[in-house]
């Protein structure tokens, strides 16, 4: 799979079955175009549920009057992936045309921005997230954790995602092929591939993913610390903080992790087998339904996110909610 035939290193477009069949003889034609057919209305599932899932987590952060330090994370968070679901039409009409885009070239930088741009601020404000959970339970006094700072910071990983997105600006474009006009990063050659691959793969992942398991390492250390010099005063709070931070972990490894190491696969598979291309679709699909998942594991676990959403006086805040993230 060369660079110019792969769709967006290569997110916003699926693997064409048609480069595919013609470098694996065994490779089942129908088979794939069958599979290929499939995701449209899973995307379509994905869009309108995670749509309505984070307008209701948008509204409750809105409904409260006095919003703390965690709210205007968990806003931001909501915003990014409720911007990506927006242009997910473009992406499923794309499918639907059997990978012809017909929006222009403008449209397809933007859509192809928004996307890569959701990976960046997504992974951006859960690492900072992380690091904010930490202060919040490990130094509690400290005089940073005000609702203007919070804004400050989350207005960085805005910038810094956009910034990191400059090569898919230049990249994303309009490609003629087989009579069609495809939306795709037009990577010049394998080696351009490679280099763009570990750069979203690292700024995107690794380096997110080693922040967060150690941040959150440190305030489980922190919190079974406080346990065994309170005994069972503190014991409730923590088993609640271990499940949370067992649930965001998981939840970052298994809609992310897949794409990124089929990524990293993708780069010295030359012949990729069905197996491959059923794999390297899916781990986009789980990577989309990140967007999806976000908002309702906060409806289900927050508390307050239901009192708010049945008008009900919560004696707590949001932060209190999410004080074991």
């Amino acid at each position: 799979v060369t660079a110019t035939t792969t769709a967006h290193a290569l997110k916003p477009n699926l693997t064409d079955p048609s480069c595919l069949n013609s470098t694996h003889p065994s490779y089942n034609h129908i088979d794939i175009t069958t599979f290929m057919h499939i995701f449209p209305s899973i995307y379509g599932i994905l869009c309108s549920v995670g749509v309505i899932a984070n307008g209701l987590v948008i509204y409750a952060v809105k409904a409260c009057k006095k919003k703390m330090v965690s709210d205007i994370y968990v806003l931001n968070l909501a915003i990014a992936d409720m911007l990506f679901l927006l242009v997910m039409p473009f992406n499923i009409h794309q499918l639907v045309r059997d990978r012809q885009w017909v929006f222009g070239n403008f449209m397809c930088k933007a859509v192809v921005v928004v996307d890569v741009s959701n990976q960046f601020t997504t992974v951006g404000i859960v690492t900072v997230l992380c690091i904010d959970r930490y202060i919040a339970i490990v130094h509690p006094t400290s005089e940073k954790r005000t609702i203007q700072w919070t804004i400050v910071i989350n207005m960085l990983v805005w910038l810094g995602s956009f910034l990191l997105t400059v090569p898919v600006m230049l990249y994303a474009r309009v490609v003629r092929r087989q009579h069609l006009e495809v939306c795709m990063m037009y990577l010049d050659g394998p080696e351009d591939m490679y280099w763009y691959t570990l750069y979203q793969s690292i700024l995107g992942f690794i380096i997110p993913l080693i922040i967060i398991s150690t941040f959150y390492s440190l305030t489980l250390y922190h919190v079974f610390s406080s346990i065994r010099r309170v005994k069972r005063k503190q014991s409730v709070w923590a088993k609640r903080a271990t499940k949370m931070v067992l649930m965001v972990i998981a939840l970052f490894l298994i809609c992310w992790s897949p794409y990124h190491v089929i990524q990293v696969i993708n780069l010295t598979n030359n012949n990729p087998t069905i197996a491959f291309v059923y794999a390297y679709n899916i781990s986009i699909c789980l990577s989309y339904s990140h967007s999806c998942i976000n908002p309702l594991m906060l409806l289900i676990f927050a508390q307050n996110y239901r009192e708010r959403l049945c008008h009900r006086n919560a004696p707590h805040t949001l932060s209190n909610d999410l004080h074991s993230l």
